[in-house]
């Protein structure tokens, strides 16, 4: 006897078929018509969306992104965070601003917004004032899209993150950041990272960036490659970091996320200085374990548990 289709895999189906059927039709990328096929669904099809829990419809978008993967080669910064990175990311969120019933979030190079959207799927007790930064037109349209299919308040800003942010200050800052070269030389020359000479590296400039647009005591969370502090040009990235903020953590994700050691990426936590309020914490530095070993899993959490009672009493 056949299982009865789930509402997550009836829907993931729908996004599917309308983009590709719509990509015969107008000729645009997949992801274009994935967002397409979004509006679709949230204008014309609201039998199905109903039925559909938030965790539903962002699985049904993250496998439709993950599907059109296999009918065209995308760009590297086109692809999503996985919902694996964005959950544990959301969690720490969670733990850090534990006594935070408000929170504004702040998303640097948001991509199709699905870190955002997982993060966001975390926070649900939470009041969200959520914008996301995103340079790349297709990108930001998709995402959107997204807000308007997963019926979340996203604000969607379409411009490089590494200009002058339009925004009030934020609680919290998230991203999953591109490696890479900025192009804008003028503007890097500006900042504090920025290289005297040539491109300046263009994750260096978001760490920044994020930093920048935190309120005095917000919190940075970002997916940064684990070799970041490695390297001819780390100095001047380690110094703006001592003299800016007080790192809280450096989590290295598990090996298992990855195609290989090289890609390996890690979750950097930073708390912008107060004067006079923020202190020094011992920088938690961990692994975190392949989130299949649930014993593993359970003594990290013991481990993140213990290390904020010791060094965030106030949560």
């Amino acid at each position: 006897m056949q299982e009865q289709e789930t509402i997550m895999e009836t829907l993931f189906k729908t996004l599917d078929e309308k983009a590709k059927s719509l990509n015969k039709e107008n000729g645009q990328s997949f992801i274009e018509n994935l967002g397409l096929a979004m509006e679709y669904v949230y204008q014309q099809r609201r039998d199905l969306l109903e039925q559909a829990t938030l965790q539903d419809r962002r699985k049904a978008f993250q496998f439709a992104y993950l599907s059109l993967l296999q009918e065209e080669t995308i760009q590297a910064n086109h692809q999503i965070t996985p919902d694996s990175i964005g959950l544990i990311l959301g969690f720490l969120v969670q733990k850090f601003m534990a006594k935070s019933q408000e929170l504004h979030v702040v998303d640097m190079a948001s991509g199709a917004g699905h870190l955002s959207a997982t993060v966001n799927e975390v926070l649900k007790e939470s009041m969200l004032m959520h914008h996301l930064i995103e340079v790349d037109p297709v990108l930001s349209r998709v995402s959107v899209h997204l807000a308007n299919f997963l019926e979340i308040p996203f604000d969607v800003y379409p411009q490089d993150a590494i200009m002058p942010l339009p925004l009030e200050e934020a609680d919290v800052v998230i991203g999953d950041f591109p490696i890479g070269y900025y192009p804008v030389d003028e503007r890097s020359k500006d900042m504090v990272l920025g290289f005297k000479e040539g491109h300046s590296f263009s994750h260096h400039l978001l760490i920044e960036q994020s930093v920048t647009a935190l309120r005095q005591g917000g919190y940075a969370f970002l997916v940064v490659p684990s070799s970041i502090f490695e390297g001819d040009r780390v100095q001047q990235l380690q110094n703006f970091i001592a003299t800016e903020t007080e790192m809280q953590a450096f989590l290295n994700l598990p090996k298992t996320l990855f195609k290989s050691e090289h890609a390996r990426k890690s979750i950097l936590i930073l708390q912008k200085k107060k004067p006079h309020v923020t202190k020094s914490v011992e920088v938690l530095l961990a692994n975190i374990p392949d989130f299949k070993n649930p014993h593993q899993f359970q003594s990290f959490i013991a481990e993140l548990n213990d290390w904020l009672v010791t060094n965030h009493p106030e949560n």
